[in-house]
């Protein structure tokens, strides 16, 4: 298996690491600041509760696996729900979802967009409506 620094591999794509000493299908994702960039991951799959997703940091030079013919698959749920933690919802801004932000932010929760893999924060204005999404193997 191919396997590349944290820093190289583009936020949005899909990747294998060892989360909890077991192989694990993440999410690589970025949250851009002032004066550089952290790198996360969310563990997808396997996950034992959505309840649980959470960002986990991730030092840029960690070797991960890119992992192809993943992709999230979308359904349309109930409109106008407030998100828990594991949802994914539609807002004017695209698809984020809802994680547990990293212990050491100031904040309690992250929003994940899924389209670009940027980690952003307060997203849960204007929502159009929770998705029901699961991982699917192309």
């Amino acid at each position: 298996m191919v396997t590349r620094p944290a820093h190289e591999i583009a936020p949005g794509s899909f990747v294998k690491a060892e989360i909890g000493g077991r192989p694990t299908l993440c999410l690589k994702v970025e949250r851009v600041g002032k004066e550089h960039t952290n790198h996360f991951l969310v563990p997808l799959d396997p996950v034992d509760d959505r309840r649980a997703l959470a960002l986990v940091y991730v030092d840029p030079q960690e070797h991960l696996a890119p992992v192809d013919g993943v992709a999230f698959s979308v359904a349309d749920g109930p409109e106008e729900t407030p998100p828990q933690v594991g949802d994914m919802f539609a807002n004017p801004h695209g698809a984020m979802l809802k994680v547990i932000d990293d212990p050491r932010a100031q904040r309690l929760y992250a929003y994940v967009d899924v389209a670009t893999g940027q980690v952003r924060a307060r997203m849960e204005r204007n929502i159009h409506r929770l998705l029901h999404w699961s991982v699917a193997r192309l």
